[in-house]
């Protein structure tokens, strides 16, 4: 089984013991207590682990070093681990470089871990590396020398993702090892290390006890982790989905499908994946997770700038209208083989007629203004053009909206000349007014026109600058809130060949929304 370890960090010893009684009452398997984080006197280490029961925490006091705030000599912070031990620490995290320096610290400790008087918790020693700057070059190496401490029940290692391939790394030594192990990624890109550490066979995964004690890049809190993540529910058969995106930590997607996961009840489990932006890492990405069966890959949601690019990977792998759209918006892998559709163009088309009130026959000849050519656009575009609407577009690099304007037969227009549309319908399918440029809008408010329907497919906030505008001005406003929530339905029913509820998935939107 494995553990999930919140790390706690305070400068008082009784703040430490009420935040490590909190997070195990609050379903954390055991407390990390920070020893570094507390003065250099902290008294008898029954003031940090009171109402902690013996074997249940974990005694760390952490370098400068190695991200710890610690700068005492290695014989103090080995005192200090030895009296931890003697106060009931079931585990005692010691850096392997220290290890391998003093061979006074490898006797005593040795020597505590076989105390015949400890035998009731029968602490364990986790040898760990943290490498602040990069992924260490001798990885294996490192890992074999770990494994080959006797001493050692437990090895950790540590070091900051610079992309997600660094998470396979991490994966094949949790996996591999030859002792329990835990490898983490640090940072955005690092994040499936930590999610999915239970799936790969890892010793523990780590969060912080809250948001303002994270003690690491990347470090998710216990709540995420329990609720967001559905940590528990986690296992080598669980199935792996996510949104494909840079950026991404914006994005209210996990909490939308892992919440439609725990209503189905399957076994699976939705994640950010920060992916750069261009076209040769989304296909390395997908090569990598296609490469590999006990990844678990079941299927993606790709949003900017990577609609385009899963097209062009998927070649003539894609239902329609993907094809037409010249966009994907969603991936699914089953039984080895990959395929992608779109679900924006129907969730578009749908917000706007029920947001008019009106069928799609009312859409022929309507004078239609679209600010943006990229995926979404494409979606919306090939929606209303197949309705009869006479759409023209705008955008800020006239050849792609010319390129654009072409496939579908419309008018293009110069970005400058936004201000004298004339149509009876604007969407906004730029990013311009997401967070967190919230104040930006896409459109000068003087511009707008009461008779006029505005549509912002950009739905993160909920009301963005544009909308606020429109509403000023008396036009009819259409949120993106919406539409999110109709193609995410769409994208659940593609991927598991059941029904979504659809009034979960909106309320669920609307409360992650609520709750930036």
């Amino acid at each position: 089984m494995t553990l999930l370890i919140t790390t706690i960090q305070a400068a008082r010893p009784d703040d430490m013991a009420t935040r490590a009684a909190s997070a195990l009452a609050d379903g954390t398997d055991l407390a990390e207590l920070r020893l570094d984080a507390l003065p250099n006197s902290p008294g008898d280490p029954e003031h940090y682990t009171r109402n902690v029961d013996p074997g249940r925490w974990v005694a760390t006091c952490r370098p400068t070093s190695e991200g710890g705030t610690s700068r005492d000599a290695v014989e103090h912070r080995v005192s200090r681990l030895l009296a931890a031990m003697r106060a009931g620490a079931g585990y005692v995290d010691f850096e392997y470089s220290d290890w391998q320096r003093s061979a006074t610290a490898r006797h005593d400790i040795a020597k505590a871990l076989s105390d015949p008087a400890l035998v009731d918790y029968a602490p364990t020693l986790i040898l760990s590396h943290h490498n602040f700057d990069r992924r260490p070059e001798n990885l294996h190496d490192l890992v074999r020398d770990l494994c080959a401490v006797d001493e050692a029940g437990v090895i950790k290692i540590a070091w900051p993702a610079t992309d997600l391939s660094d998470n396979f790394h991490a994966f094949d030594i949790m996996r591999a090892a030859d002792k329990n192990a835990a490898a983490i990624c640090m940072g955005e890109a690092g994040l499936i290390s930590r999610i999915l550490a239970a799936k790969y066979g890892a010793f523990a995964s780590y969060c912080a006890f809250d948001a303002d004690s994270v003690a690491s890049p990347g470090q998710l809190t216990l709540a995420e982790m329990r609720d967001r993540f559905r940590w528990e529910s986690i296992n080598e058969a669980t199935d792996v989905y996510g949104v494909i995106g840079y950026p991404i930590a914006h994005s209210i997607s996990p909490d939308v499908f892992n919440d439609a996961f725990a209503a189905q009840k399957l076994n699976a489990v939705y994640l950010p994946l920060l992916v750069q932006p261009d076209y040769g890492s989304f296909a390395a990405f997908m090569d990598a997770c296609l490469e590999r069966d006990w990844f678990g890959a079941r299927g993606f949601s790709v949003t900017l700038p990577h609609k385009e690019h899963a097209l062009r990977y998927l070649d003539d792998r894609v239902d329609p209208p993907a094809d037409l759209i010249g966009a994907v918006n969603t991936i699914l892998i089953e039984d080895g083989e990959v395929w992608g559709c779109n679900t924006d163009c129907d969730a578009a088309l749908d917000t706007l007629l029920d947001g008019m009130n009106c069928g799609e026959e009312d859409l022929e000849g309507l004078p239609v203004d679209v600010l943006g050519a990229g995926g979404v656009a494409r979606a919306i575009v090939a929606g209303l053009t197949d309705c009869g609407a006479d759409v023209t577009l705008y955008n800020r690099d006239p050849e792609r909206a010319a390129t654009l304007a072409d496939a579908f037969e419309c008018r293009a227009r110069s970005w400058d000349e936004r201000s004298e549309a004339e149509g009876k319908i604007l969407v906004n399918c730029t990013s311009l007014g997401m967070v967190p440029d919230v104040e930006s809008s896409p459109m000068p408010s003087d511009a707008l026109r009461a008779d006029v329907v505005v549509f912002d497919t950009v739905y993160r906030p909920r009301q963005t600058r544009l909308l606020r505008d429109a509403q000023g001005a008396g036009c009819t406003c259409v949120e993106g809130l919406d539409m999110f929530a109709r193609q995410a339905a769409h994208q659940l029913e593609y991927w598991t060949q059941q029904p979504a509820d659809h009034d979960r998935i909106r309320a669920m939107v609307e409360a992650a929304l609520e709750s930036d």
